[in-house]
């Protein structure tokens, strides 16, 4: 009798995260055979993984509040829990949280691929499967808007739930505006605003979902995004890699620009020009200028982004406020692996430590007073 392992993998948020994983789950089903594969995942990013040909079953899990700490430990104590039962065989957590920020080096695709413990030999490409029924509504959708009849159409990801950037529906519009002036030009805004406009160029993407968006991507020739969900679909095997301008703000927390991921896992990324320091008005020059000669903008417009490692700053406090030092060698080993000895790294490290006691004893107050 052939034995069938029952495995679950965990990776609750995130559709461009979950997008990442759905590699693992790939990796797993050849690791594994014969395996029964579980995915814990929220219900609000669980149709990522529709129709996926890797995954036996979902589990769904709205218990856990995004980027709560304590509600996530629970959960992972409760999982656990269940493989001492024998109800899993293995289980493999990838979500970028917790303990796992340790493989954080500057690309959430690769700190969820490094914590999975085997190597990763599958294609790295997302894997998101489109249905019949998915497929029918993009072919309506390019019908009912005419997409043939414009040499340019600009799938514009303005509205991101990642938080990588604010865009207002004001300053999307102007963009948008300014380039439909072009009588062959075309804007598809897509995000979960619904957006009304009497020109039929600027073109309402809202009523699709990002498994719709990534099909319609093949009708399109150019992508504007912000390295968010929308963005890393049309890089999916369900998608179609567009030459694109990405809005970036190095400022946030998990700054994950396609720049250093493609880098990190060999993905040409010589039709990829990256703003980080921008006006409505250079966005606009920049993508009629790429719209006509792509090189041309890119050699203008690109704006290198240097490495940061202000996150790590925080995943090391964080990981001394567990008195897990082990992490910390661990997360210093990893990004000199990858990046070698860069003295920016290496201050942030420094900064934790030496601030480190003021913010617990701060922390520690707080939490007596409340």
């Amino acid at each position: 009798m052939i034995h069938s392992p029952k495995i679950l993998l965990v990776q609750l948020y995130s559709n461009g995260d979950c997008l990442f994983a759905t590699v693992v789950a790939r990796q797993i089903k050849q690791d594994y055979p014969t395996c029964h594969l579980t995915w814990a995942i929220a219900s609000s990013n669980s149709s990522i993984i529709d129709n996926n040909p890797y995954v036996d079953d979902l589990l769904l899990v709205d218990s856990v509040i995004k980027n709560d700490i304590s509600s996530f430990k629970q959960f992972k104590q409760q999982v656990l829990d269940k493989q001492k039962q024998g109800i899993y065989d293995e289980i493999f957590i990838v979500q970028n949280f917790d303990t796992n920020n340790v493989y954080f080096t500057g690309s959430i695709r690769g700190s969820i691929l490094d914590a999975y413990p085997k190597p990763i030999t599958v294609p790295i490409q997302p894997i998101l499967r489109n249905t019949l029924a998915e497929k029918n509504n993009i072919s309506q959708f390019v019908v009912k808007y005419d997409l043939a009849n414009y040499k340019h159409i600009i799938l514009f990801e303005f509205a991101p739930q990642s938080g990588q950037i604010k865009i207002s529906k004001e300053f999307a519009l102007f963009i948008a505006e300014e380039l439909v002036k072009d009588a062959n030009v075309a804007v598809i805004l897509s995000s979960a605003n619904k957006i009304i406009h009497d020109n039929p160029a600027i073109i309402d993407g809202s009523s699709l979902s990002l498994r719709e968006t990534a099909a319609l991507s093949h009708y399109c020739t150019f992508l504007l995004g912000c390295s968010s969900g929308i963005t890393w679909s049309t890089t999916s095997d369900s998608g179609k890699l567009l030459p694109m301008v990405q809005l970036l703000n190095p400022s946030v927390r998990w700054f994950n620009p396609i720049s250093f991921d493609f880098k990190r896992f060999g993905i040409d990324f010589d039709k990829v020009i990256e703003l980080v320091d921008y006006d409505e008005f250079k966005i606009i020059d920049c993508v009629k200028s790429a719209l006509s000669d792509f090189d041309l903008a890119k050699a203008r417009y690109n704006q290198k982004i240097n490495l940061s490692f202000r996150t790590s700053r925080t995943i090391v406090y964080n990981f001394l406020l567990d008195f897990d030092l082990l992490s910390v060698v661990k997360h210093i080993n990893l990004n000199f692996k990858y990046h070698g000895f860069k003295i920016s790294f290496f201050k942030e490290i420094l900064l934790a430590f030496i601030f480190f006691p003021f913010y617990f004893l701060k922390t520690h107050f707080i939490n007596r007073n409340n």
